[in-house]
């Protein structure tokens, strides 16, 4: 995938005018490079340099360098800090490739600072999430990734599984009248890390969620109030209010901040039976929006409409009565009676909304993508596998399961990995990162 003799070039801050640009290079030649072009000996760790553009145009710059290991990268570094003009930075990064530097794939800087073991891949993951952040809780989740707080988490639990399996895998050799004394501690131990498993798994689906945004999709009847709804909670009109049946036929997104984490809501097409060709397609848009959906509010302004709509499972459901402006109704159990139209009681849904997230430590949050949990979710499966009569029968399997388990979760930091697999993870980045 990369040469890691090639010397690398990039312009690392965004494109376009600006006070400063940086550019970085990074690799064996890097300092050799700058030397040639700059007549600098690079004797101080940040130097201010005359750098030749041209034969006639010279650019004031400042040079920071790090000397491997000492640097992101792992390898030899130079930052040189230019005016933020395009051409500046063009003639620069011309002037290193001719003097041998090549330019940098997408994400290139960061894949040296994984092949150089400089950061695990969770690590590398979470530097995009930080550039992608769009949330305080976002945010931080992408921070404490990148400190390794995922890695921490995830080997104290390879720390457990260790320890039953040795304790498992020891007793493969002893006499069945030794194995019976331990394999209730055995089958103990197995079903306290399954409970365990059980809830880390639930925290990572919604640490999840806040690095990727709460998807929550509104459904239910035609003109039960779901665009009148989600324009009440991000606060401006993004959906057409319309007393006429069947006015929402496509998915409409929208997003607000909640408590410092961002939702996305999805208004969806009223659910009824209809001829309507088109209204018909709206209401299978909306059935599939509810599997991609983390919560689903179900609004109707009549009791016995729930009934009538397609409930999710897995999801966290909240079913939502509304028009209480218009007659005295009652909560549905567990639920909320709000008027979208007031606003009233709309303030207890949105904390409810919000409360599933916050109820995690702040200070704890993770950055989860897609990777993560289904890797979590392969090894979660070997566990589950691992009954009370396959410890009393076979401990060789149940040895098995639990390496393939440990070996699933150190994937996720640690991958034996394939070069099309790192390419997709590192082509998500941009140039200069």
């Amino acid at each position: 995938m990369l040469s890691e003799k090639d010397t690398i070039v990039a312009c690392s801050s965004p494109p376009g005018r600006g006070a400063i640009s940086v550019i970085r290079l990074s690799g064996d030649k890097a300092f050799s490079i700058i030397k040639k072009i700059t007549k600098n000996k690079l004797k101080k760790q940040i130097s201010v340099v005359k750098f030749p553009l041209d034969a006639d145009l010279i650019e004031k710059c400042v040079l920071t360098i790090f000397k491997a290991p000492n640097s992101y990268t792992g390898e030899d570094i130079v930052e040189i800090s230019t005016h933020g003009n395009p051409y500046i930075v063009e003639e620069v990064i011309k002037k290193c490739l001719d003097s041998g530097a090549k330019i940098a794939k997408p994400g290139e800087f960061t894949l040296r600072a994984f092949l150089n073991n400089k950061l695990s891949l969770d690590q590398s993951e979470a530097v995009i999430e930080i550039i992608n952040a769009n949330s305080k809780a976002s945010l931080k989740a992408a921070q404490n990734s990148l400190e390794g707080g995922l890695k921490v988490k995830i080997s104290a639990i390879q720390d457990k599984l260790r320890e039953t399996r040795v304790l498992v895998e020891t007793l493969i050799d002893f006499t069945d009248e030794d194995v019976n004394v331990y394999i209730e501690e055995v089958k103990s131990k197995i079903n306290e890390f399954k409970l365990f498993f059980a809830s880390f798994n639930e925290d990572m689906k919604a640490y999840s969620s806040i690095s990727n945004d709460v998807k929550v999709v509104v459904i239910g009847p035609p003109n039960s109030g779901k665009s009148t709804l989600i324009n009440a909670i991000i606060g401006k009109k993004v959906s057409i209010v319309n007393e006429k049946q069947g006015t929402t036929r496509d998915v409409v997104t929208s997003s607000c901040l909640i408590d410092g984490i961002r939702f996305v809501f999805s208004d969806t097409a009223g659910i009824r039976k209809t001829l309507n060709k088109i209204e018909k397609e709206g209401i299978e848009l909306s059935k599939k929006a509810l599997k991609s959906a983390d919560i689903v509010i179900y609004l109707a302004d009549k009791e016995n409409d729930f009934d009538k709509l397609p409930i999710a499972k897995n999801k966290k459901n909240i079913f939502v009565l509304n028009k209480i402006d218009l007659t005295n109704k009652k909560a549905p159990v567990g639920g909320f009676a709000i008027s979208a139209k007031t606003k009233k009681n709309l303030k207890s849904l949105k904390k409810a909304l919000a409360h599933n997230f916050l109820k995690l430590n702040q200070e704890e949050l993770l950055s989860v993508n897609i990777r993560h949990l289904d890797l979590i979710k392969k090894a979660y499966k070997n566990i589950a596998l691992i009954s009370p009569g396959l410890v009393s029968s076979n401990l060789e399997l149940v040895a098995e399961n639990l390496r393939n388990c440990d070996e699933l979760l150190g994937e996720i930091y640690d991958p034996i990995s394939s070069d099309d697999m790192l390419g997709k993870i590192f082509n998500k980045f941009c140039i200069g990162k």
